[in-house]
């Protein structure tokens, strides 16, 4: 758990020639916290009744609140989950080594010479420092001492890197807005309340990563609204956005990413937890309409469109097997599943270290599930966790628009008379916790992620190690001009991932500022037809793959 922090940048004449003569009273103008804040005349009444009691504490504490409450009705303010200046009380907490000690000077007194002239119990009881826990106000800089503190925050972030400093951009930003507006800034606990979308003040004040307007759009990019069921649980399925919301009423939404905007190509009132496009341009899915249900039970189906009823498959695999709802796949024509792996039972009985796990499963014309001839079973192995560790599968795409399925970390062809599987692809590819995603590598080979590091194979080949120095990467997908759009998490340089030349071992790297700037992005898409490089994250940002390619490229990194 931690503090909701609010950063607020301060008009100081504001204060003492609007904020105070509406609480004392020698002003019945409307501010604007009259304006924005409902029911701020209960506000008013509560501070003036505190300020005619005996305990200055409790009213100075209450006079602060209500100025940051009136603060944030007219000027933007920032929030950080756990982040702010007046927590930085000792080393490692906010700053890897420094404490931020605030000077005597800072306290917000000189706001409220009229408030302590007409109440002089509050005289010396307004602070400036440390949060006294939620709800509260802590720091606060006068607009004469911003720049210093601005600059013992540079001195912090300088060691940094570029990605360590990106954690810091909300504090930055807002003492370089008041530096240059001439502004106080001062810090609060939880008087914006993001879980509820409840704000004192105008919303559209507020900056936060959560609301999706915290950073700043390049020049060259474009924006499309996200559908209002997108959530970070959305995944891309062979060129199309799947969300879906397990809500009220079941639904399920594709949105094709190669056009721009992105066009909603189905909509279904089914809940979608995997899906797999067939040849013909059907969809697999294992879907539920059922999601209040405990446990939920999710299915296959086949589906062409929209409105079309589906065909039910089979729920179960040979002999009543459970089937994993989380993975579907079409092998020529042929839809593909997997048997769920109940990882949990190598620790509480039933399964044993050695144990087979039963290959995929695929529809046979009798309208069953059968296994895949050609493709042997894999064997239980113990995770880090202790269960058992779920097996390497997915599906890779040729450039013919072949499959190869993933199994076990290796990949399978369908054999010359399509009747079953073999081995053509030695791998041995480990698994995390990143969906499988590949490219095509020449006629006979793709790319593929292995432990979130990019490997190369060709058929009958070994793997080929690129880009050694990336370690993070969590999607590899087609680029432009011969290159591979790489995703990335966490990593030094902050970038949202590269776009990589494997011919000639170099690359192009996507800041987050080549965007809008955010934190963080849930994926990065080549639109070819629309000829623009796409990140999701709070909607559909786009640029130009010209404005791209025009980038500098450097050598990949050892």
């Amino acid at each position: 758990m931690g503090y909701d922090c609010t950063l607020h940048l301060v008009d100081e004449d504001a204060i003492r020639e609007q904020f105070v003569p509406r609480l004392l009273g020698s002003s019945a103008e409307p501010t604007a916290l009259d304006r924005v804040r409902p029911g701020a005349e209960d506000l008013w009444r509560q501070v003036r009744e505190l300020l005619v009691g005996a305990d200055g504490h409790a009213a100075a504490a209450a006079v602060s609140v209500a100025a940051i409450m009136f603060s944030a009705s007219m000027l933007p303010y920032r929030y950080e989950r756990g982040l702010a200046l007046g927590l930085a009380f000792e080393a490692g907490r906010v700053f890897p080594d420094a404490v931020f000690v605030p000077k005597a000077e800072y306290a917000p007194d000189g706001l409220f010479t009229e408030v302590v002239a007409a109440h002089p119990q509050l005289g010396g009881r307004f602070s400036s420092g440390w949060f006294s826990g939620n709800y509260s106000t802590g720091l606060y800089v006068p607009a004469e001492h911003v720049a210093e503190v601005l600059a013992w925050v540079d001195e912090q972030l300088a060691p940094m890197t570029k990605g360590e400093q990106r954690k810091y951009r909300g504090i930055v930003a807002t003492l370089r807005a008041a530096v240059d507006r001439k502004l106080g800034y001062w810090e609060a606990t939880d008087l914006a309340v993001p879980a509820a979308g409840e704000f004192p003040g105008d919303p559209d004040l507020m900056w936060a990563q959560y609301l999706g307007n915290d950073g700043t759009p390049a020049a060259a990019v474009e924006t499309a609204p996200a559908s209002p069921i997108a959530s970070v649980l959305d995944e891309i399925v062979d060129g199309f956005l799947l969300s879906h919301s397990d809500g009220k009423t079941p639904w399920v939404e594709l949105w094709d990413l190669e056009a721009w905007p992105p066009r909603l190509s189905l909509q279904r009132n089914e809940f979608w937890v995997a899906a797999a496009q067939s040849p013909t341009g059907g969809w697999l899915a294992q879907s539920t309409v059922d999601t209040k249900v405990r446990p939920r039970v999710f299915g296959p189906i086949l589906v062409d469109g929209n409105d079309d009823a589906p065909r039910v498959l089979p729920p179960k695999g040979p002999g009543a097997a459970d089937l994993y709802a989380h993975e579907c796949y079409f092998l020529g024509a042929r839809p593909v599943v997997l048997h769920e792996v109940k990882t949990h039972l190598l620790r509480f009985g039933g399964m044993n270290v050695g144990d087979p796990l039963p290959g995929p499963l695929w529809l046979a014309d009798s309208g069953v599930w059968e296994p895949i001839p050609g493709i042997p079973d894999a064997v239980v192995v113990k995770s880090v966790l202790g269960d058992a560790a779920l097996p390497m599968t997915g599906a890779a795409r040729l450039a013919d628009g072949s499959t190869v399925l993933i199994w076990d970390g290796n990949g399978y062809e369908l054999d010359a008379a399509g009747t079953g599987c073999a081995l053509a692809f030695e791998m041995g590819a480990k698994r995390s916790s990143v969906e499988f995603t590949s490219v095509p590598a020449g006629d006979n080979g793709f790319f593929y992620l292995s432990n979130r590091d990019l490997h190369e194979i060709r058929r009958g080949g070994a793997p080929i190690r690129h880009g050694e120095a990336w370690t993070n990467v969590m999607a590899v997908r087609p680029g432009p001009d011969g290159g591979l759009l790489l995703k990335f998490g966490g990593n030094d340089e902050g970038h949202v991932g590269v776009l990589y030349f494997p011919e000639s071992r170099t690359y192009i790297p996507l800041p987050p500022e080549l965007f809008d700037d955010r934190d963080s992005y849930s994926a990065l898409y080549w639109s070819r037809a629309a000829d623009r490089i796409v990140v999701i994250g709070g909607g559909f940002i786009a640029v130009p793959v010209e404005a791209v390619l025009a980038q500098p490229r450097s050598a990949v990194p050892d």
